[in-house]
């Protein structure tokens, strides 16, 4: 994920939500947000129309925050909670859009309520970045979080996890506690995913890895079959047989590979600890955007060493291929990891039209890889 510089996270934000500089009282309380900003900008907007509402924005779901990050959020709810710390703690007051066609009218069509309050995230823009919004009772309870596909792709993603989250809530024993569907709809062409808050008493997960073995459940056991057999593969040796760097590079792999029998099930996609949490309930995952069925079995936790050395420990594509191929369970789990970060990568930049910062970076450290 890479930052991205001709818009910010706040333009995307200001485009959807039709906000405009507040100049005085409004009638609506849905309708007026608060900017709150640090020293790297800014970095979420709070309803400021209840104030239960806006303490819960700052203060909901503690426990999935870390102790610099939860004692932030406190720091900030406190200077709210006073019209002089009000002054203080917010960078600016907005208005948002709450007419007939915008955004905040439609969610509460589809949620049924007439009143709203509205917290968005507006930090770190990059490529990956989709808008999300989460949305509170005005006493402060938790309703849902929104993820709007706004582009293209994102559509493409936001579709994808609604179905792999319905398809979880029709299981009768689900092995990971998911999120459920709300409501899904379309707003001036834009895919809409509403999906239930998380369970009240969510915490961080300890330091350490995380089997994905639940994650595997979800479908109907598939047989072993050999890599040439296997749909996860052979659909993307169809999609890329025109890209001839791609292309050979699954060539080579399935040469190495395609003899003996692999085994396949459903894999997560973004297996990471920011994905993941404990309650009394049991394993918590949610952001299924990029899950697939039938995959190569020990791919998630082979793709979350990679995550978390490339994103967490700042380190080259190149290193972070390394450490992710030394916990991989077999040299082949490890090739299948290499390919599905080139054959992502590619379906991006067909899909948007652009290519991600480090395309070239993921494509030279892939090819080094298999050799």
């Amino acid at each position: 994920m890479t930052e991205t510089q001709d818009l910010t996270a706040l333009d995307v934000i200001t485009d959807l939500m039709g906000l405009r500089g507040r100049s005085g009282a409004d009638d609506d309380p849905s309708s007026t947000l608060g900017l709150v900003s640090g020293p790297g900008g800014p970095k979420f907007l709070v309803p400021l129309g209840w104030r239960a509402a806006m303490l819960a924005s700052c203060t909901a779901f503690q426990g999935l925050r870390e102790p610099r990050t939860r004692a932030s959020r406190l720091a900030v709810a406190a200077a709210l909670s006073t019209r002089p710390g009000r002054r203080f703690a917010l960078a600016e007051e907005l208005v948002a859009d709450v007419g007939p066609g915008s955004l905040l009218a439609h969610l509460r069509e589809v949620l049924g309520r007439d009143e709203l309050a509205v917290a968005i995230g507006v930090g770190r823009m990059h490529e990956l970045w989709r808008p999300t919004l989460q949305l509170f009772a005005p006493d402060g309870t938790p309703l849902a979080y929104v993820k709007v596909g706004y582009k293209p792709v994102d559509a493409a993603f936001v579709a994808n996890e609604a179905e792999v989250l319905r398809r979880w809530s029709a299981k009768e024993d689900p092995r990971l506690v998911v999120p459920e569907v709300v409501a899904q709809s379309q707003w001036r062409g834009n895919e809409i995913l509403l999906v239930a808050p998380m369970p009240e008493d969510v915490r961080r997960l300890p330091p350490g890895p995380v089997g994905a073995w639940g994650v595997r459940t979800l479908d109907e056991p598939l047989p072993d079959m050999p890599v040439a057999e296997a749909l996860w593969w052979t659909e993307r040796r169809k999609r890329f047989a025109d890209d001839e760097q791609v292309d050979a590079l699954l060539g080579r792999i399935e040469d190495r590979h395609g003899g003996p029998d692999r085994s396949w099930a459903r894999w997560h996609g973004d297996w990471v600890p920011w994905n993941l949490a404990r309650s009394r309930r049991g394993l918590v995952a949610w952001d299924w955007e990029y899950s697939e069925p039938g995959a190569p079995v020990g791919l998630d936790e082979t793709h979350e060493t990679f995550q978390i050395e490339r994103w967490v420990r700042g380190r080259s594509v190149a290193d972070a291929l390394v450490a992710a191929r030394r916990v991989a369970p077999s040299t082949w789990v490890a090739d299948a990891h290499v390919a599905m970060l080139v054959t992502r990568y590619a379906d991006f930049a067909r899909s948007s039209g652009t290519r991600m910062a480090d395309h070239d970076e993921v494509l030279r450290a892939a090819i080094a890889a298999v050799g």
